[in-house]
Formats: C-alpha cells, structure tokens, sequence
C-alpha cells in the first residue's frame, strides 16, 4: 500500500465495536425541504444526517407537547432516544418535597432503544443542603468561568492546557426505588484545549469527545447503541444545526466547573495533548 496524506476538514465521529472495524461518520446531504423546516423553526425541528461507508444515523427532534426531546434513526429504523424523567421515577418523596432528599441518586436522564427499552441512565448525587448548594453555584458561574479562564492560561504557560472531564454511564432499566445506586458501563471523557486570547485568559475549545467502556457490559455494546451514545456525545458538544442556541441538550450537561456540575460525579485532570492521545488510544 502506497503512503497516503490528508486533512479532514468536516467535523466526524466515529463508531468502534469489539470484533469489527472503525467506522467514520461525516455529515450527509440534507434536503431543501429540512433545511426550510429548521429556519421556519428552529425550536421544533431539527435534523443531523450522518453518513459512513456502511450505515446512515439521523438525529433530530421529535414533536412533542411541551417538550422536542432528541432521537435517531439507524438505516431509516428508530433506534434511539433521549427519555425525560417522569414525576415518580425518582419516588414520591422527590416528586412531593425533593429538598427533603439529602442522599444517594437521582435520575437526570434515560436513553432508549427503538423498542422503548431503556438502556443508558445519567445520573446525579445528592447531599445535604444541595437545592441551596445548586443555587448559588449558578450565581457564581460568572466568576467561575473568569477564573477557569486565567488557570487555562497558567496551564498552558506550563504546557498542560488539555483539560479532560469525565461523567459516569450508568446501565439502563434503574430506580431510585431499587435501594441501590446504579450499575457503570463506563463514562464519557470530554477533552478541550486551552487556548490564550488575551492577557493572562484563555478559552476551552472541544478537541475529542468519546466513551471509554467498564466492564463487560460496557464492552458488548451494540452499532445502535453506541450510536445513541454518540448522540449525547453530539448533544455535549452542540449538535451541527443552523441555531444551536435552539437546540440544547434539555438536559444538565458537565461544563467542567464545580460549580455547575455539583452532583454529576465528574472529574477533571490537566494533561500534555501527548498524554490525551495516549489516554484515548
């Protein structure tokens, strides 16, 4: 085989299972009548067609009542989405007086398979006094911003301007109810990189997004279900829509401060971009 060179200039993903091969997916060709759709309203519709040699991936929004929450399809099959927390799955004494709940988990988020079967669940932990905790983590989320932006700037002076989060996956089908907190398959590490753009500032840009699998049960996971994992990996990172102002997560998402992301298990690390490839290898 000849040596070959090149730069990929559209923004990917990639899909690996146990046994089978790597499988890039770049953005696919997307219809006049969608595109109108989604300037008419941006809110309501959405669509991300993805494309690999083998397979094709939508995401968009499904039309609800009070909420679009996202899903996919996988070779035109629904095969994926995001599932809203019902008033009782976190139990009736969240549901009536959730202040009065001072330990162990709560559910933020399900996904589901085209069968409705729950198979992925994000997770939060509570402590004591946590209403009031959230409350002014979000009042000082300006000064956190500031000050994360002046450690980026120390860490890149010092060649550590790679800053890695990792959050929790935990296996679908959990309640609160159980009496027992959920079980890992593995956890998503987001990864951006630092970049000065003023006098002692810098600011994160996303440089790799991927799930690293726990366990077994992390390790046999499906093309569709690591597809719908991929979804929030997108979500995480803004889906690829004309206005991803319109198009959140709907969900809490790690940004990386303690301050906001009380309770979503995350951690963070600094490291050399040599150290970051190595890590996702």
């Amino acid at each position: 085989m000849s040596a070959t060179l090149g730069i990929n200039l559209e923004e990917n993903c990639f899909i690996k299972i146990p046994g089978g091969t790597q499988e890039t997916f770049v953005k696919d060709h997307l219809s006049i009548g969608k595109i109108c759709q989604m300037m008419c309203c941006p809110i309501c519709c959405a669509y991300v067609p993805l494309a690999s040699k083998n397979r094709k991936i939508e995401y968009f929004r499904q039309c609800g009542c009070c909420k679009c929450s996202w899903a996919m399809t996988h070779d035109g099959q629904l095969a994926g989405k995001v599932k809203d927390v019902g008033c009782c799955d976190n139990g009736c004494l969240f549901c009536c007086c959730p202040c009065l709940t001072c330990g162990g988990k709560i559910k933020l988020m399900g996904m589901e398979n085209g069968k409705g079967e729950e198979k992925f669940v994000f997770a939060e932990e509570l402590f004591p006094c946590w209403p009031i905790a959230k409350a002014c983590g979000i009042w000082c989320t300006p000064l956190a911003m500031c000050c994360l932006g002046c450690q980026g700037c120390c860490k890149y002076c010092s060649g550590t301007e790679f800053k890695s989060i990792t959050q929790p996956v935990f296996k679908g089908g959990w309640k609160r109810s159980d009496g027992k907190d959920p079980e890992k398959i593995g956890e998503f590490v987001l990864t951006q990189r630092f970049e000065p753009v003023a006098c002692c500032f810098a600011v994160p840009k996303p440089l790799r997004y991927y799930f690293k699998p726990d366990g077994m049960e992390g390790q046999k996971l499906t093309t569709e279900e690591m597809a719908s994992l991929a979804m929030v990996l997108q979500l995480y990172r803004g889906m690829p829509t004309p206005c991803k102002c319109c198009s959140p997560a709907g969900f809490r998402i790690p940004w990386g401060l303690q301050c906001t992301d009380m309770g979503l298990m995350t951690h963070t690390s600094w490291s050399t971009v040599q150290d970051v490839l190595k890590a996702s290898d």
